[in-house]
């Protein structure tokens, strides 16, 4: 995992909360640089992201002296962020906007253009970054979130529970959900299990300046979430409630005699279902 700080000393960050302009103007620079990448992943729109960095980086100059532990400087900004991008989607009711513009469209295609010695040809790379834009344009705000967390921003569950200020499991519940919920996505787009790594890291190369694209990697392990979060997950998904209810009817549908001889190999069908679900999609 990438350290809290990364690219910003805490050296730094107390010479800006001292009043020194110059450390001030540098921290902006570098947060910047960071959180116009980590806004426009978020919204998709480079306009939109312009305005939320501006604001931002205006809150980060005028509350840095409200920032006590200088190692949650990230948190603390990408909180912020995530805040006023809420803030826009709810003013203006445009979460059912999922469609991208033409303007992103063409800006998405002239990026996909080089080759990243990923194997793919120019059509298919155009292809799967339609699929996955269009793919991350329609999840919930909180998955689009919580994926760029773990696998671009490269957090432990720990830090980004404290950025969404929840648990480590419900946090890894969330993410599990996300990326299932894209998969499925992909998926109705023509892009099986096979492509997933690599729509993900080509959506992380696109959103980023080129300097940073080279940096941009993700892998298998970041997308795990471990066995009792994927159980927790599939067990209060559409899955894991149907196969409740079907538990129960068999159970009402059997006379009360034949239950103690019933009982026990429905519920280990059920129980050995679910564990095979939570293998496969809990990587």
């Amino acid at each position: 995992m990438a350290t809290t700080l990364q690219n910003v000393s805490p050296g730094l960050i107390h010479e800006a909360q001292l009043g020194n302009k110059d450390s001030m103007n540098r921290l902006a620079e570098l947060a910047g640089e960071r959180l116009y990448a980590y806004i426009y992943r978020l919204t998709l729109d480079q306009t939109v992201t312009q305005d939320i960095l501006q604001e931002t980086i205006l809150f980060m100059i005028q509350s840095i002296n409200q920032l006590e532990h200088v190692d949650h400087f990230w948190g603390w900004l990408f909180r912020t962020a995530m805040g006023k991008v809420q803030h826009y989607y709810r003013d203006l009711q445009r979460r059912k906007a999922v469609e991208l513009s033409e303007e992103e469209q063409q800006y998405i295609h002239s990026r996909v253009c080089s080759d990243f010695n990923d194997g793919l040809t120019e059509m298919l790379r155009k292809e799967l970054s339609d699929a996955v834009f269009s793919a991350m344009k329609r999840l919930k705000l909180k998955y689009r979130n919580i994926l760029i967390l773990r696998c671009f921003e490269n957090m432990d569950y720990t830090q980004i529970a404290a950025v969404m200020n929840c648990s480590e499991l419900r946090t890894r519940v969330m993410f599990f959900r996300a990326k299932t919920s894209l998969r499925r996505q992909l998926a109705m787009q023509g892009f099986g299990k096979y492509y997933f790594l690599m729509a993900l890291a080509l959506f992380g190369i696109v959103t980023t300046s080129a300097k940073a694209a080279s940096s941009v990697t993700v892998t298998a392990t970041s997308l795990e979430v471990g066995f009792t979060a994927s159980m927790i997950a599939l067990l209060s998904s559409k899955i894991g409630i149907t196969m409740t209810a079907a538990v129960m009817a068999i159970v009402l549908a059997v006379p009360p005699a034949s239950l103690i001889y019933i009982i026990p190999g429905v519920l280990l069908a059920g129980v050995l279902f679910i564990i095979g679900l939570a293998g496969i999609y809990g990587n």
